[in-house]
């Protein structure tokens, strides 16, 4: 928590340390996770016998909220949550998630009505695994729920047509995690609309 603090501070303070803002978007995003390699949760459970396959895709939902300034960078602050649940035997199902707030400096180029983009950032990550049966969920929890800092590259395309207020976008994100031992990886593939505020 003190490390999410820290950067919703220096992005604050960043912000304020500019004259003037030259917009502020809100929105909803949402996607799949792709690639998703986590190695806490290959040696925490028994993957291969178990017929579970890492790779399938993960479904991601997401708020942002985007913060313009001088119109040179831009700074987004995102919320996400992504999950898989896979059924491991009848009846008994393996749940893993990853919630996160991040916050990502990116650079746009306008060409006409498409604004095409690259950016990184950092961010905080609650990495959550569950074992369910039926309805009820199981309170011990393998491996242990994990908080840790991760870091993002990302690149995309806003579709900014003037005097509309909504903004359609899609983006490619490719996650990095320290997670204990080898670093969690995977990419994301994700679409959303933001709302320019006044």
């Amino acid at each position: 928590m003190k490390n999410v603090m820290l950067v919703l501070a220096l992005v604050l303070t960043g912000t304020k340390a500019f004259a003037g803002l030259s917009g502020l978007g809100l929105g909803l995003h949402g996607g799949l996770i792709s690639g998703y390699d986590n190695p806490v949760l290959k040696e925490g459970i028994p993957l291969d016998s178990l017929g579970i396959d890492l790779s399938e895709k993960m479904t991601d939902i997401g708020a942002h909220l985007n913060i313009g300034t001088f119109r040179i960078v831009d700074f987004d602050l995102n919320i996400d949550y992504a999950w898989k649940k896979q059924e491991i035997a009848s009846g008994i199902d393996l749940r893993f998630s990853d919630f996160s707030i991040t916050v990502s400096v990116r650079k746009s180029i306008a060409l006409a009505a498409l604004k095409p983009y690259i950016g990184v950032g950092v961010g905080q990550h609650w990495m959550a695994y569950s074992i369910e049966f039926g309805d009820q969920v199981i309170g011990v929890v393998l491996p242990e729920n994990e908080s840790k800092v991760g870091y993002h590259f990302k690149a995309g395309v806003d579709l900014d047509f003037p005097l509309f207020p909504l903004t359609p976008y899609g983006e490619w994100r490719y996650n990095i995690i320290q997670t204990a031992g080898e670093s969690t990886k995977y990419s994301a593939l994700l679409v959303g609309i933001t709302l320019d505020l006044p």
